[in-house]
């Protein structure tokens, strides 16, 4: 409809009225057929053009004026947010993921040198490689120097003594 708007051959049956982007169709019939072979639609007509254009009162492109017949508006705010390319959020994420200063090989081969130092303390976290083939054996035992004592908590109310089902 814009194309047929801002070509002033059309003006017989479309034209702007104001200049807030509402127009007419003076021979809806005659818009309805030139927008129908611009959109390769060679039956289209006025009933149909109508309906197609509930689409772009969705989008919030467009809308009918009340009041008035053959009467519609663009909304050129909704107009340009939906002629926008439309990107995914989760693709927008990756690429700042991947361009961060921290996703360099450099920093990674140094951090995966067989030459880079552990410390004693993150040493005792992982079991030594010669345990990793006993994992099945009822013997295995994953904390060899954990133990666990039963504990009688000290600071448990003493009201909730004379309430036997929370003991």
């Amino acid at each position: 409809l814009l194309e047929l708007l801002s070509d002033s051959t059309n003006a017989t049956c479309i034209t702007w009225e104001g200049t807030n982007g509402e127009f007419k169709l003076t021979d809806p019939d005659e818009v309805a057929r030139r927008w129908g072979e611009r959109k390769s639609k060679p039956n289209m007509n006025y009933d149909k053009l109508s309906r197609a254009l509930r689409y772009y009162y969705d989008k919030n492109i467009m809308t009918k004026v009340h009041g008035k017949r053959y009467a519609y508006k663009f909304d050129f705010q909704g107009l340009a947010a939906a002629t926008q390319p439309q990107t995914d959020p989760t693709y927008k994420y990756q690429s700042d993921l991947f361009m961060s200063p921290y996703h360099h090989g450099a920093k990674l081969s140094s951090f995966m040198s067989p030459h880079h130092s552990m410390t004693s303390s993150s040493a005792s976290i992982f079991p030594s490689a010669a345990s990793w083939g006993n994992w099945g054996s009822p013997a295995t035992n994953l904390y060899p120097s954990h133990t666990m004592s039963h504990v009688t908590p000290s600071h448990v109310a003493p009201h909730l003594g004379s309430y036997p089902h929370y003991a």
